[in-house]
């Protein structure tokens, strides 16, 4: 009969109490694999979908709000710049390319984004990567119409001008709503429930997968945003537009944000720089919840301590047993240092089981709200370390008890008195 055998059948003697101290194990391990993989996941996804955004142009405020409006399509617009200062930054020597957008208006839930062409020709959503069509072509997109939509005088309505309404729709969006090539749909202001318009877009083009929020909008050709009924009347709308993404030179974007902060117009993010402010400002709270869940594993071990101890009056008699056949003391010392280990893995495995499909909870529900990817078929980096981790820890914790049975007396543990 091996080890294991052995080990096994141990277990299998007591288990109620094998159970409750694996399922303790299990429980603070699944936390510990949840936390670190969402936190690294959801961090490259973050980082991934500020990637092609130099810098996010927009209403003075709060920066994390303009990025979090802008790029991950959450929370609401910090409020509108002017058309002209678009105008402005397209033509500077430090600017690659520059892409309006304006926002306010959604399609159950997914956010209509009226932008120009440019934005899906030219903007990189992952390192190498830019917008591919599924299906479709990209929208129509009329730049003088823009413009003359945007310089026109207050009193004039542009309400019946003729003009296009056409959309392209991220992959989740088109998913999600059941919007296909030349389907024809209705936004409303602010969201479900909110006003429903009158004019009806054209969906022309379905882009592929991403894996970035940007999955989960659904682009319009700017001019047609301003067609909608009311739009120009709005003093607050009337000339403006919601942001304006950049594409810079190498190293001129700290000169133009310094420039826009310290002006009154307008102000300029760097997105990756505010998504690892955000990560830093929260990882406190990962630190903390990482923490519990490890001290969730250590008295876990512990009780598996306590459970075999206390076990050894019981097992006393067979352990003599096993001695007297023939078996070595450092034999009986691994059985016992084994069983905790194993104690240790059995919880650790279901633990991993358990934080994996919590990840899966989790990560549908941050790619539903942030359009962020996490998957939970991917290791992070720290899980190897948690189950090397755990292995050490079942056999610190089965020390103990294996020294008290290394130390059983043959004779005392025979004696039926003793």
């Amino acid at each position: 009969m091996n080890l294991f055998t052995i080990v096994r059948k141990n277990l299998k003697q007591r288990a109620l109490s094998s159970t409750l101290t694996a399922l303790s194990i299990a429980l603070g391990v699944g936390v510990t694999i949840a936390i670190l993989a969402l936190k690294e996941q959801g961090q490259a996804g973050f980082n991934q979908g500020a990637f092609g955004y130099d810098l996010v142009v927009g209403a003075k405020g709060s920066k994390l709000q303009l990025v979090l409006n802008t790029i991950y399509h959450i929370d609401q617009s910090t409020g509108n710049v002017p058309w002209s200062l678009y105008e402005k930054l397209k033509t500077d020597r430090r600017v690659v390319f520059a892409a309006p957008m304006a926002v306010g208006d959604y399609y159950e839930n997914h956010r209509l984004i009226g932008a120009s062409d440019r934005l899906l020709i030219d903007f990189e959503v992952q390192p190498g990567q830019k917008f591919e069509l599924a299906q479709g072509r990209l929208f129509t997109y009329d730049e003088a119409a823009m413009r003359h939509i945007m310089t026109a005088p207050p009193d004039h309505h542009h309400e019946g001008e003729e003009g296009v309404f056409e959309a392209v729709a991220g992959a989740r969006a088109a998913s999600d709503t059941g919007l296909t090539l030349n389907s024809q749909f209705v936004a409303q202001h602010g969201g479900m429930g909110g006003d429903e318009h009158h004019e009806k877009w054209t969906v022309v083009g379905i882009l592929k997968p991403t894996g970035t929020p940007a999955d989960r909008a659904i682009y319009i050709n700017l001019d047609s945003f301003f067609h909608i009924a009311g739009h120009t009347k709005e003093a607050e709308v009337r000339g403006k537009i919601s942001t304006i993404a950049l594409k810079m030179r190498r190293n001129a974007a700290e000169s133009l944000e310094w420039e826009l902060n310290n002006g009154t117009e307008a102000m300029a993010v760097r997105p990756a720089a505010v998504v690892a402010e955000l990560f830093q400002m929260i990882s406190k709270i990962d630190v903390l919840l990482l923490a519990v869940a490890i001290l969730v594993v250590i008295v876990a071990g512990v009780s598996i301590l306590v459970s075999i101890y206390n076990s050894m009056a019981d097992r006393k008699r067979s352990i003599a047993i096993m001695r007297a056949l023939g078996a070595r003391r450092a034999t009986i010392f691994a059985i016992i240092v084994l069983e905790s280990t194993t104690l240790c893995l059995l919880g650790g495995i279901l633990g991993g089981v358990i934080g994996h499909v919590a990840i899966a909870v989790a990560g549908n529900a941050l790619h539903a709200s942030a359009g962020v990817a996490v998957s939970p078929w991917i290791l992070s980096t720290g899980e190897p370390l948690v189950f090397a981790g755990l292995i050490v820890l079942g056999a610190l914790v089965g020390l103990v008890p294996a020294w008290k049975a290394y130390q059983t007396d043959i004779a005392d543990g025979l004696n039926p008195t003793a």
